[in-house]
């Protein structure tokens, strides 16, 4: 555990993995550089969810026809990207409010593309 890190940004970092509410701690007015990371990170992954949700919709308009192969196609994807989404979540979650850096695997590279400056 660092103890630099506040429990304001400790908790702020912990929302950012809470999906649409990372805006809440985006918007913050003093980012630390540890906030900052979560930011980057937690925007990655509801970018990520949401582009995984439109390929869920597409499956499903196309290969969601088939009788019961597109049924069950359709759910073990939605299936295996919940839990997968929620993981990378709930560790996120626990990480940032334990006031630890972690980079989300395969995700990292994106993350650090997204424009979020500390202040």
């Amino acid at each position: 555990m660092d103890n630099s890190v506040t429990v304001r940004d400790r908790w702020l970092g912990a929302i950012c993995y809470l999906s649409v509410f990372v805006l809440v701690p985006c918007l913050a007015t003093e980012k630390s550089a540890f906030l900052a990371r979560h930011c980057r990170q937690g925007f990655a992954l509801l970018c990520v969810e949401i582009l995984a949700f439109l390929v869920i919709l597409i499956i499903d308009a196309t290969i969601g026809l088939i009788p019961l192969l597109g049924f069950l196609v359709v759910i073990l994807l939605r299936l295996v990207l919940f839990v997968l989404f929620l993981s990378l979540s709930a560790l996120g979650f626990a990480k940032a409010l334990f006031g630890e850096e972690w980079r989300i695997p395969y995700l990292d590279e994106l993350a650090e593309r997204i424009p979020i400056e500390q202040s």
